[in-house]
């Protein structure tokens, strides 16, 4: 137990928040390190996936990966030397701590962390933006519906985001609008839609194939995992562990503040390393789950209905039954063996 004897002059509140700020660091320091390990593990990947076939789609998700580990480990750098001004360096300054980490926002070294942190969510909601183009690719949904409503509240973020970077480098920046609210609250806007997107979408492609050819076909592209990689659901939960607090003006605010942009980062690159394994949905993943299951003899006649529009199709809209090599024929999603014809 530590002792009382040994306690800082400062009231009750001014050390809870002193406290919060630092649990606040070790979080950050904590999702720091997996962003550096998904980091790697990404880059190495795609390395290899770029001596194939594949690298017009890697190059780009390279690129990312390059500029989300550089934004990170800029921002964890700036980050853990402001801390340390705080609690260090500057360990008498009025009010403690949590009034130097509040108070002296425009230096120049916690401007470099704001402008990182900024960036790199910028990077994570457009990559989230880019996963619904390729989930929706195909869909009978307009794509100003699954596409555009995102990407309307990506373009309002950047611009409040624009904002909260230019507010935050003024010399009084809480004299007019604070930006700092709606910016997050757009961000977390952003994430719940296309979280619904998302998984609705991944939901339909599992039900498709269950009610077709049973459950099991593509379980890794449209499994519970997959949807919760894919809509970065682990960010969205985070943010809005950030945003009540910082609603209510609670000190708690500080715990997550810290780790929100690192958090995100690690979001982004699991679907990045899912994609690079082979295991995130891709603009040619229906056609391969469907192209084996034709291959498989017990399945060829069930293919042609995942893959949409064809000559299977043609046959059952003017009332006719395919029948495949094994026997299992189709009609109206009906498929029963020949000899119980």
């Amino acid at each position: 137990m530590s002792d009382p004897a040994f306690k800082p002059d400062e009231d009750a509140n001014t050390i809870f928040q002193e406290d919060t700020w630092l649990q606040g660091s070790l979080i950050m320091c904590i999702a720091y390190g997996a962003v550096a390990t998904l980091s790697i593990q990404c880059f190495f990947m795609l390395i290899r996936g770029t001596r194939r076939s594949k690298w017009l789609r890697d190059i780009p998700l390279l690129a990312f990966v390059i500029s989300i580990f550089m934004l990170s480990t800029i921002f964890i750098g700036t980050a853990m030397q402001f801390t340390q001004q705080a609690f260090v360096d500057q360990r008498n300054f009025p009010g403690g701590p949590a009034a130097y980490e509040v108070v002296e926002f425009s230096l120049p070294i916690d401007s470099v962390a704001n402008v990182t942190l900024v960036m790199s969510c910028f990077l994570c909601d457009m990559l989230l933006c880019w996963r619904c183009t390729v989930i929706y690719k195909n869909s009978s949904l307009p794509a100003w519906v699954s596409v555009g409503l995102a990407s309307i509240f990506w373009l309002v973020e950047f611009i409040l985001g624009s904002l909260f970077l230019g507010q935050i480098m003024s010399t009084s920046p809480w004299g007019a609008v604070n930006f700092t609210l709606g910016f997050w609250c757009f961000s977390l806007a952003l994430n719940i839609i296309a979280t619904f997107l998302i998984v609705g979408r991944l939901l339909f492609y599992r039900r498709r194939l269950a009610h077709i050819v049973g459950k099991g076909h593509g379980e890794q592209f449209t499994g519970l995992i997959a949807m919760v990689v894919e809509s970065e659901l682990m960010y969205t939960a985070f943010l809005i562990l950030f945003i009540v607090p910082f609603i209510l003006n609670h000190p708690l605010e500080n715990v997550f503040i810290q780790g929100i942009a690192l958090v995100q980062a690690t979001a982004a690159l699991m679907i990045v390393y899912r994609v690079a394994g082979g295991q995130g949905w891709t603009a040619e993943t229906y056609v391969q789950v469907t192209t084996r299951m034709g291959s498989n003899p017990q399945l060829a006649g069930v293919s042609s209905t995942l893959r949409g529009p064809s000559a299977g199709a043609v046959a059952e809209a003017e009332g006719k039954t395919s029948t495949s090599g094994s026997g299992i024929s189709a009609n109206r999603d009906m498929y029963v063996s020949k000899e119980e014809v």
